[in-house]
């Protein structure tokens, strides 16, 4: 007696049949996998952004290690913030054999869209310790207001 897999001859809606063709995929893919290989085949090519609120401002912290300020544009157009740049490769780059590289280099732009109306004039850029950190003010409209409620 041959004990078979049981399948559901049709999905309950159309997430599930995702995740079964996601399963079905991986399990076809399974004899192609290299070990260690994880983000091998995914190269970010520009730097990585954490974006933060506080009550005043928006906080934007990107990471961009080896970079000169000369090397690194920021512009402010409506709510859109544009992080331009071109991080170059280290000249004795090509003398070395490489047994993994997961650095980039290259030009990269990275734009955001803030949440809320931004106060252009209020924007400040810091290249510190390979973190380019910007400072962009809200406008008063934008900011949290709190009213007191008259109790009768």
């Amino acid at each position: 007696m041959a004990i078979m897999k049981w399948e559901r001859s049709a999905p309950i809606d159309l997430w599930d049949a995702f995740e079964g063709l996601r399963g079905e995929m991986d399990r076809a893919l399974e004899t192609f996998r290299v070990p260690d290989a994880a983000g091998i085949f995914d190269p970010s090519g520009s730097p990585a952004v954490d974006v933060a609120e506080t009550e005043e401002e928006f906080l934007v912290m990107a990471d961009i290690p080896g970079m000169e300020k000369r090397d690194i544009e920021v512009s402010v157009t409506g709510t859109l913030l544009s992080i331009k740049g071109d991080k170059k490769d280290e000249p004795e780059i090509n003398k070395r054999k490489f047994l993994r590289h997961e650095t980039w280099a290259g030009k990269f732009r990275r734009t955001i869209n803030l949440p809320s109306p931004i106060d252009a004039e209020k924007v400040a850029a810091e290249l510190k310790d390979g973190v380019l950190t910007i400072r962009i003010g809200k406008r008063e409209e934008a900011k949290t207001k709190l009213i007191s409620v008259a109790v009768k």
